[in-house]
């Protein structure tokens, strides 16, 4: 209430504080980016909020016209920058997906063991890995007969 008349507002310095953060360079990515076109109407909210203040300083052209001058370079640097910062952490993403399973599934197929029968006329259905196939043998998982111990 006691400030002077050239003093910032609360309002301004919460706009000030918001272009030295960056913010305002992102929220003009988000209104102008095709792919983020969801947040439009929080974005366009927000800018009415900023500008809301500021009606009375100045007509909406003049406030338009200020920084026109590297605004198109610039959106396109950034726009490429922050396209190439979400492909890397979509990869990023996907990798970690892929280092996530540290379980190992213990099947490891069935196969169909051709000219070795089991009981009948059917081929052995072997669930082992290939790598055991030459241990095979039909007695493979049978208990052995136990003898008494004094024969």
């Amino acid at each position: 209430q006691q400030g002077v008349d050239g003093d910032a507002s609360v309002h301004d310095r919460v706009l000030w504080a918001l272009h030295i953060s960056g913010m305002d360079d992102l929220l003009k990515f988000l209104a102008s980016a095709q792919v983020e076109q969801q947040w439009a109407l929080h974005v366009l909210e927000i800018i009415s909020l900023m500008f809301r203040e500021q009606s009375c300083w100045q007509r909406p052209e003049e406030l338009a016209a200020l920084g026109q001058g590297t605004a198109g370079a610039e959106h396109g640097e950034d726009t490429r920058e922050l396209q190439s910062l979400r492909q890397r952490e979509l990869a990023e993403k996907r990798s970690r997906a892929l280092q996530r399973t540290s379980r190992h599934s213990r099947f490891g197929g069935s196969y169909v063991l051709q000219g070795v029968k089991s009981i009948g006329d059917r081929d052995v259905v072997f669930h082992k890995g290939l790598h055991n196939l030459k241990s095979y043998t039909h007695d493979l998982g049978k208990e052995p007969r136990r003898l008494p111990r004094r024969r």
